[in-house]
């Protein structure tokens, strides 16, 4: 039998990478202000935001004026700074940067990749769109990827050495022998449980773009460990896959109606058609049985496809997410099972296959090293 790991941002998260996406957004506007504090124009934008000056200064002398360069607002919070200044400034942000925003301010984080598509649907009713074109909205999404990139990139080097000293406590989870309680009762008959070298193969699948997973690789293992960095990496930004995968939505199906490529430019179903690593899943699903570990993945709407794909292929024997527990004992199991469940389109399939509460863990943190 063959385990498939789950990598996603939590393990970075885990690690004390400050990979989030509200981490990223909250850099992104730090460097608006370095930007505007050597600016000596009224008026600047990106293509995402625009920040104007209704007095006759320069940026660079407003807030070389306004804000101490001890301790000043940062990130979001001198986004909300600026924003109180309504006599002095205008700031103004695309529809898709003003919802990543708004998704913060109200839930504290966001997908950028849900906000990305819940826009591209917007094109289906006349009334709600709030974009000429597709075109537009996805040339949004490639300077935001960009971004992402680079900031992701600077984190990568500059936690190089928590990126690669996996927590030994989940080294041992991502080898460690079958439990019986853990399979599927209607798979269970097709399981022999005998010794710990049940395992036979190891695919780490990697949702994220750092090489934090790849240390798996110089581990010893009994098993034989295959890395997948299904989305790509970040020595190769060229490569990478930010955007959106769910074909079960009823939204996608009637954007396939409407005939134009930009509407999926996007969209991971055709990007994983440009290298091989969707294959080598493919592959390895149908070589054996396996169990699925989730270990820091959300597993929201924006993977969908590929969730489904594995949730409920024949050789899926077991699903077992490792969730996130707090200081003060709260965790988030029931919201990682509600988020699987809309992966699958057979709810009974689902109740067999996902592993209960009481057989699973916290995943491990880096304070637990």
């Amino acid at each position: 039998m063959n385990r498939i790991i789950f990598i996603g941002n939590g393990l970075d998260l885990a690690h004390g990478l400050p990979t989030s996406y509200k981490d990223f957004i909250n850099w992104y506007f730090c460097q608006w202000l370095k930007r505007l504090r050597t600016c000596h124009e009224k008026k600047i934008s990106d293509g995402l935001c625009s920040f104007s000056l209704i007095k006759d200064v320069s940026w660079c002398a407003y807030l070389n004026a306004r804000i101490s360069t001890i301790n000043p607002p940062l990130g979001l919070e001198f986004i909300e700074f600026i924003k109180e200044q309504k006599e002095d400034c205008i700031v103004r942000f695309t529809p898709f940067m003003e919802s990543i925003c708004k998704s913060i301010e109200t839930k504290g984080w966001v997908d950028i990749e849900n906000e990305y598509y819940g826009l591209l649907k917007t094109f289906l009713y006349t009334n709600s769109n709030k974009y000429e074109s597709p075109k537009l909205l996805n040339k949004e999404l490639s300077h935001l990827k960009h971004c992402l990139i680079y900031y992701l990139q600077q984190i990568q080097n500059k936690f190089l050495y928590r990126a690669n000293n996996l927590n030994p406590e989940i080294i041992k989870l991502i080898q460690e022998s079958v439990n019986k309680s853990d399979i599927s009762c209607k798979e269970l008959p097709k399981v022999k449980i005998t010794t710990s070298e049940f395992i036979e193969r190891i695919m780490v699948l990697n949702f994220n773009y750092t090489k934090t997973a790849d240390v798996v690789d110089g581990e010893k293992f009994i098993s034989e460990i295959i890395i997948n960095h299904i989305h790509g990496d970040l020595s190769n930004p060229k490569r990478i896959i930010f955007g959106y995968g769910d074909e079960l939505d009823e939204g996608f199906k009637a954007l396939l109606k409407l005939n134009e490529n930009e509407f999926l430019a996007e969209i991971k179903s055709v990007r994983y058609l440009e290298t091989d690593r969707y294959r080598k899943l493919l592959e390895f699903i149908e070589s054996d049985l396996y169990q699925v570990y989730i270990m820091g993945h959300s597993c929201g709407n924006s993977d969908r496809t590929l969730l489904n794909t594995l949730f409920e292929h024949k050789n899926c024997v077991s699903i077992k997410p490792f969730y996130y527990k707090d200081e003060s004992g709260s965790d988030n199991y029931l919201d990682m099972v509600q988020n699987i469940m809309r992966n699958f389109t057979d709810m009974k399939m689902m109740r067999d296959r996902v592993v209960n509460k009481e057989y699973c863990q916290p995943l491990p943190q880096i304070n637990k090293i």
